[in-house]
């Protein structure tokens, strides 16, 4: 019997750190948000406070290589796990404002199709100037380890 209890708590240990950094990793998104909230007024260009966070967040993670990266790390591997539930809400609403968008459904799908193939050739772009970027960067590491200029 004892053997048993011993067993049981052996994990809750592991599994308290797991909830404390999800909890620290959940806590630095929303201060990313709210920062980026904030932020976003003062900008001459006007951007969504979300983006704005979205871009603080990536700051601090491109700077910051501890534990604030691996906690915001883990807690966004959690949200990715169930990335498809965000969509249920938006599905929703859909569905209740159908009346409305009845007759605008050629509006819809045009919109869906011209915003899908916008970011089909955004991505395949920004990829190709990322590929463009890390080769002329191999290049240039050779050059300076062979001495060939």
């Amino acid at each position: 019997m004892r053997r048993i209890a011993e067993v049981r708590t052996e994990g809750l240990v592991p599994a308290a750190r797991r909830a404390g950094r999800l909890i620290f990793g959940f806590l630095v998104m929303l201060a990313c948000l709210e920062v980026g909230g904030a932020l976003a007024p003062l900008l001459p260009v006007r951007l969504p406070g979300a983006l704005m966070g979205m871009v603080v967040l990536a700051a601090l993670l491109t700077a910051h290589r501890g534990r604030v990266a691996v906690a915001a790390s883990e807690a966004g591997t959690l949200l990715m796990r169930r990335y498809a539930l965000f969509f249920v809400p938006a599905g929703v609403g859909v569905m209740t404002s159908f009346g409305p968008l009845r007759g605008a459904w050629p509006a819809v799908v045009t919109a869906l199709i011209v915003s899908s193939l916008l970011a089909l050739v955004v991505t395949g772009l920004t990829m190709q100037l990322v590929l463009g970027l890390q080769a002329r960067s191999r290049r240039a590491v050779l050059q300076v380890v062979c001495g060939h200029e």
